[in-house]
């Protein structure tokens, strides 16, 4: 609830910034996303990720490779960073790789405010847990 409020007084200092110093606000442009879009700790995943330009987390641990759905494709998503939260701005986000079912029939649930994630499809499922200065993906079948 602090960084709520930390985040609003933010907000309007600069509104109440830029508004008395005459300048004109830009809006911020739209990234393009499916799925579920970021609301406080929500995740963000990119349809195409060959369109992604940014660079990937690196410090992923993969378990239960095995245990992927076939045919299984790629998809780019966004999740709290394990070594950035700086109490300021909140935290910080950054993306990483899993690999999902071709189906676009997903449910996605989070848990203790995005630490734990999980993709639900049916029979194959992918669980995101940030740990301590890494991220952990581990497959179910």
């Amino acid at each position: 609830m602090k960084s709520i409020a930390k985040l609003c007084s933010a907000c309007v200092i600069l509104l109440t910034g830029a508004s008395q110093a005459g300048q004109e606000l830009i809006p911020v442009p739209e990234i393009p996303y499916g799925g579920s879009g970021v609301v406080m700790g929500e995740p963000m995943t990119f349809v195409d990720p060959a369109a992604y330009t940014g660079t990937l987390f690196t410090r992923v641990k993969y378990k239960d490779l095995d245990e992927m759905a076939p045919c299984a494709v790629t998809k780019i998503i966004t999740v709290k960073d394990p070594c950035g939260d700086d109490g300021c701005c909140g935290p910080q986000c950054v993306c990483i790789q899993i690999c999902v079912p071709a189906c676009a029939c997903e449910e996605v649930s989070s848990r203790r405010d995005g630490d734990r994630i999980r993709y639900d499809y049916g029979e194959f499922a992918v669980d995101v847990r940030i740990k301590r200065g890494y991220i952990e993906v581990d497959y179910q079948d």
